[in-house]
């Protein structure tokens, strides 16, 4: 499984659902006056505009992409399941969607993005590692 791609797919969906939430909130809030579509469409708009930003970030694979989804997630998921545990069927099907998300943030493909460190017994490939033959950069008569 691709997790990466699949977080970062998740990442523009919800872009996108906003960015309509937004459109419909701007409209809606008109009928309250200009400063209830002003209201909602910088609301509304912020929300697109950082999951927009995430959603690019985690495409740049940038390290601290991972632990913003990762902590926002994991908010969500907790959040929802006092919901749930109050009652609230409505955050059922959230509490399920960002928990597909938090196991994909999870996921050893994700992971790898902050460098986390190879699982013990596991040798990194080193082309110009001295155990194999290359030289140091350190000892000046093996300079390569």
């Amino acid at each position: 499984m691709d997790a990466e791609h699949w977080v970062h797919v998740w990442g523009r969906a919800a872009t996108a659902v906003l960015g309509t939430v937004t459109v419909v909130a701007t409209l809606a809030g008109l009928g309250a006056g200009l400063l209830g579509a002003v209201i909602g469409a910088v609301f509304w708009g912020s929300l697109t505009a950082v999951a927009g930003w995430l959603t690019s970030a985690w495409r740049d694979e940038r390290p601290w992409a991972w632990w913003v989804w990762t902590s926002g997630t994991v908010t969500v998921v907790l959040t929802g399941l006092s919901a749930v545990v109050d009652g609230s069927w409505f955050a059922v099907p959230w509490v399920l969607v960002s928990g597909v998300l938090l196991l994909l943030l999870v996921h050893p493909d994700s992971r790898a993005r902050i460098g986390v460190p190879e699982p013990q017994g596991t040798e990194p490939s080193r082309v110009a590692s001295p155990e194999c033959g290359g030289g140091s950069t350190t000892d000046p008569a093996r300079p390569f």
